[in-house]
């Protein structure tokens, strides 16, 4: 099913940064599982395009990217999963330890809450909540 989605992201670490942004892409169910894919624009390098695949199985969930920047997010709540983050500019191996994962879906559409920490080298580096919400896109005339 064609979505629009809603994304908000705040980072918390010495300061809180906050940020929103609207995409559409597509969200499907097949048994337990929750799939949404949608593409995001780096706002300053538009060239530079990132196409997410979310998955959610259970209290599990996976952000992998792929394009300009190439990740593969593992997040439980209470595990600690580790995650090579390439981007044009280089890599870093960075772990995510999680916090919550909380989805809702039915047939109109989707909403996660994931929170998790970001840990480089053992050391905490930021406290992260996203919150995604899909509905279904009205039809364009």
């Amino acid at each position: 099913m064609d979505v629009l989605i809603k994304i908000t992201a705040t980072i918390r670490s010495e300061t809180e940064e906050v940020t929103e942004s609207l995409v559409r892409g597509s969200y499907y169910r097949k048994d337990d599982d929750i799939y949404l894919f949608y593409e995001g624009v780096d706002e300053e390098t538009p060239q530079l395009i990132t196409r997410h695949r979310i998955v959610i199985s259970g209290n599990s969930v996976d952000i992998q990217r792929s394009g300009a920047i190439r990740s593969k997010m593992h997040i439980v709540p209470g595990e600690l999963n580790q995650c090579e983050y390439e981007t044009p500019y280089g890599s870093l191996q960075l772990d995510f330890y999680g916090i919550a994962a909380e989805a809702e879906a039915n047939d109109e559409g989707m909403k996660l809450r994931l929170v998790y920490e970001i840990r480089l080298a053992d050391v905490p580096v930021s406290e992260n909540e996203l919150l995604i919400e899909a509905t279904a896109a009205e039809a364009e005339a």
